[in-house]
């Protein structure tokens, strides 16, 4: 469940009668990391990428954010360097809040369990991802998230499950802790097996069950 659906109707509409709208095109910068802005978003249309830094030009994506999940948060509370950026993936739609006034809707309950659920929710996903990928394979990891990816964000279409979700190569990359280059190799792997098709950005799985076959044979080994 996200940040949006855990508040109670009373507390989003006072979320609303103080936020600004605001809206960005797909690739636009949203939060740069080491920045000291005071606000906070809460997605209401479209998808962003959370990213950092990882040295050698190249970036790990974290994870990704939809409607409903708020972003920003960690910085408008402590006051500290943004920890991450946050590029949209997609033309996205926000509520934009001022620090000041999230710190007061943060008296109310509601916000403040949900705020600590999505905390320990994203520390656990964390945790999990290290241990499901410490010992695996870049080809099995990757198995693994795109059968997480197509349950997620899959469309049924006559030709297979069309990947809604606007990801690059290096993007996958950074969400399995692997290079580039052996994100190449395994896509090429199972494109070769006719598994899926990619394209710029776009991804048609043909045969997902073979995905899910890879990751419970990995499971079991």
């Amino acid at each position: 469940m996200n940040f949006w659906d855990m508040l109670l109707e009373s507390t989003r509409q006072d979320f609303l009668a103080q936020a600004v709208e605001r809206r960005y095109k797909t690739g636009k910068v949203i939060i740069n990391e080491g920045d000291r802005a005071g606000w906070v978003l809460v997605l209401t249309v479209g998808r962003a990428k959370v990213v950092t830094s990882a040295g050698g030009g190249h970036d790990v994506v974290l994870g990704v954010r939809e409607p409903g999940d708020i972003i920003g948060e960690m910085a408008a509370v402590d006051g500290n360097p943004r920890s991450a950026s946050v590029i949209a993936v997609e033309d996205v739609t926000a509520l934009w809040l001022p620090a000041q006034r999230f710190a007061r809707l943060m008296r109310e309950p509601d916000v403040s369990s949900a705020l600590l659920k999505i905390i320990s929710g994203r520390l656990r996903t964390a945790n999990v991802r290290r241990a499901e990928y410490g010992d695996r394979t870049t080809f099995v990891r990757l198995a693994s998230l795109l059968n997480e990816i197509v349950l997620r964000y899959g469309v049924r279409t006559r030709d297979g499950v069309l990947i809604t979700l606007r990801i690059s190569q290096q993007d996958l990359a950074g969400l399995i802790s692997a290079s580039r280059e052996a994100v190449a190799r395994a896509l090429r792997e199972l494109r070769e097996d006719g598994v899926l098709t990619t394209g710029r950005q776009r991804m048609i799985v043909h045969r997902p069950e073979v995905l899910e076959e890879i990751v419970n044979a990995s499971a079991s080994a």
